[in-house]
């Protein structure tokens, strides 16, 4: 992996080391993630930025490749880490346009941010404002969901904030002969990475990340990758695949149920049980993903998947926009 050090920048690995991330670090902004995904001639370039007593603000990382740079490479986002979990508009302005001028010495041409959804952090609204205010122009507007679990003590509070269909639909599903357990043998996380490619393959799509791809994943990512099952009478009815994307951020990047006679939808209590595991695990924000889709045709708007909305609302999920900015830069 070709990795470019503008001057004075501090890639997010070098705060603890390579096998200890920076905790203000995006999981799909560091080297480890870029590894899985690099091509030929495509090359991972970090900016690094600090503050006038040089202390380090944060740091834009991505990859170039023939003058275009792309933050979210092979990703659902990238975005600007900060150290800080909220920072002065002054020192976001700072960050934004040091990073910019690094990419520009670069060779960068052109400039693309798969931003992160505003729940990810307090920085991400000004990030989004300082973005907009130096010439980035909206590429792509996406409906992203999340559950918000800060204030919850606890499961009972979860269940607590349900409207009443879901919570009846839920306490339908509790019961013995369900089980929710993390997959760990290879085994079954084949059985889990196969009940998900059915779920997709019933709705005429494709799982988007392989089996080779998940277990590369797993191998350089480590625990920030898990995928958990649930279990009906030993049989998998349900599964999803987690990422620790920062600190008390999960993002489900994928999940379902498949290969089941069940009269009920197993997904209520699968949500459940994730917002379960990851109050224990101190986590205050999962993030669901995108519920939004393109019309057919090349020029489809994007439009809501309403009974996806509709789902993801009844489990608390609250909808934020996900949006990919794009700007030219001048040469260097």
């Amino acid at each position: 992996m070709s990795t470019v050090k503008v001057p004075a920048d501090v890639r997010p690995e070098e705060d603890r080391g390579p096998d200890r991330p920076a905790r203000w670090a995006t999981l799909f902004n560091q080297d480890r993630f870029h590894a899985l995904n690099l091509r030929d001639r495509q090359r991972v370039v970090t900016a690094g930025v600090r503050d006038a007593d040089g202390r380090l603000i944060g740091a834009l990382s991505g990859v170039l490749e023939d003058g275009v740079f792309v933050s979210g490479h092979s990703a659902p986002f990238g975005g600007l880490d900060l150290v800080r979990e909220r920072e002065t508009p002054a020192n976001v302005a700072r960050l934004v346009d040091g990073a910019l001028e690094a990419l520009r010495a670069q060779g960068a041409r052109t400039v693309r941010l798969r931003l992160p959804p505003p729940c990810y952090g307090d920085n991400e609204g000004l990030v989004q404002f300082t973005l907009l205010n130096r010439g980035f122009a909206v590429e792509r507007c996406e409906l992203n969901q999340h559950i918000d679990l800060h204030g919850l003590a606890g499961p009972r509070d979860y269940v607590a904030g349900l409207k009443s269909p879901a919570r009846r639909a839920l306490r339908q599903l509790l019961g013995p002969e369900f089980t929710f357990r993390p997959a760990q043998s290879a085994a079954e996380w084949d059985r889990a990475h196969a009940l998900l490619s059915a779920n997709r393959a019933r709705k005429g799509r494709t799982l988007a990340l392989s089996r080779a791809y998940v277990e590369g994943a797993r191998a350089a990512l480590g625990d920030r990758v898990r995928m958990v099952e649930l279990l009906h009478a030993d049989r998998a009815v349900a599964a999803a695949l987690v990422y620790r994307v920062r600190e008390q951020r999960d993002l489900v990047v994928a999940w379902g149920d498949a290969d089941h006679h069940l009269e009920r939808s197993p997904m209520n209590l699968l949500a459940y049980r994730v917002v379960e595991a990851a109050l224990a695990d101190g986590v205050r924000i999962v993030d669901l993903g995108i519920s939004s889709e393109r019309e057919s045709g090349p020029d489809g708007a994007l439009l809501p998947n309403a009974g996806l909305v509709q789902f993801k609302q009844s489990v608390l999920a609250r909808t934020q926009p996900r949006l990919t900015l794009i700007r030219s830069l001048p040469e260097a």
